[in-house]
């Protein structure tokens, strides 16, 4: 089994849409990365002064992007986005390639209120393509990566245009019906949350800097689950009856106050569908990885199984409350500088009880 090594990196300039190169910047003193799940990740690199003084000057945000190598492998993307220029060294920040997302306003609306429900990935993948990316030619050369599976959820909504950026309406659908995404280098991944459609080798405790937690969790049970346009209607879901009784969880779709025609059946039953995905039962008990926990050398894992939304098993056998469960890769974060070399970072949550992989 292939073992996680430390790495070195590098970092360059490119133009706009990652064709083009600038230079490079070197020697770095300090460089730092990361991916992340539901968000935009962030990038950034300091630079001594002494050396390529010049590059460093003609740099210029949103026309330039910052791209980072580790162990001459590209590992990330992004648009400069904000640069500081000190006595003895310069500091280059940059953003993922959903920052243009981000700064996109959607110039149409959409209504797919029944009988016109959406599929919410089709829906992902038009506001990223059709509404920024594929506009004037899709100079940033961004790919949308949808990945489509059998159990996709589906959702009424009504959005109009100038009512949002891209990104926030994308970034919605993540938070509230039950899927993910996130960036590796050019390509934008988003899936549904039960889709474990990568799979990374298990982990134990020998593998990990800090020592993991076993956290049982009363405040996440939900034996019952409401999703209600907070006009009096709602769909449900709930769990057979147990011990637990009922305990509620319950999420609001409604859109900016405004007065809805009642819903119909369709649409309530969209809202029921998205209602069993918040179900908790019984009282979640999960392996909890300290912050700031550093990825072993020895570790199974290469820097290509890093990908937030990935799933892996994590046992731990040896504390008086033995668990195993399924998780998910939230966040990587990789930094280097002088003298503590290269330390991979990472945060996981726990998996969906609900695993496929078709």
């Amino acid at each position: 089994m292939a073992e996680f090594v430390c790495g070195s990196h590098r970092a360059f300039v490119y133009e706009r849409g990652g064709v083009v190169p600038v230079g490079e910047l070197e020697p770095l003193s300090a460089v730092r990365w990361e991916r992340v799940r539901d968000e935009i990740s962030t990038a950034s690199v300091a630079v001594p002064t002494y050396n390529c003084c010049e590059l460093l000057g003609d740099l210029r945000c949103i026309l330039h992007e910052l791209h980072i190598e580790r162990n001459d492998e590209t590992v990330w993307q992004g648009p400069i986005t904000r640069i500081e220029y000190e006595y003895d060294q310069v500091q280059v920040y940059a953003e993922d390639v959903l920052w243009q997302a981000k700064r996109r306003v959607m110039t149409e609306g959409y209504d797919q209120k029944s009988p016109n429900l959406w599929n919410v990935i089709d829906r992902m993948n038009w506001l990223l393509w059709d509404q920024c990316y594929a506009q004037f030619g899709n100079p940033w050369n961004v790919t949308p990566r949808p990945l489509r599976h059998p159990g996709d959820p589906t959702t009424s909504r009504q959005v109009f245009a100038y009512q949002f950026y891209v990104w926030e309406d994308f970034d919605k659908y993540a938070e509230d019906n039950g899927t993910d995404y996130t960036v590796i280098n050019r390509e934008v991944f988003f899936f549904d949350t039960n889709y474990a459609w990568k799979v990374i080798p298990p982990l134990d405790e020998t593998h990990v800097s800090q020592f993991p937690r076993v956290v049982e969790y009363g405040n996440q049970l939900a034996t019952r689950a409401f999703v209600s346009n907070s006009q009096g209607y709602a769909g449900s879901a709930a769990t057979p009856i147990s011990a637990y009784g009922l305990v509620d969880d319950l999420t609001s779709n409604t859109q900016d106050g405004s007065t809805e025609p009642a819903p119909t059946a369709e649409e309530i039953a969209a809202w029921s569908q998205t209602a069993s995905r918040h179900l908790t039962h019984p009282a979640p008990v999960s392996v909890v990885i300290p912050e700031n926990t550093t990825l072993m050398p020895g570790a199974p894992w290469m820097m290509a199984d890093l990908v937030p939304g990935a799933w892996f098993q994590v046992n731990i056998d040896i504390l008086c409350r033995s668990h195993s469960e399924w998780q998910r890769l939230h966040q990587v974060t990789v930094t280097e500088s002088a003298p503590q070399g290269e330390q991979v970072q990472f945060t996981a949550v726990a998996a969906p009880t609900t695993m496929d992989r078709t």
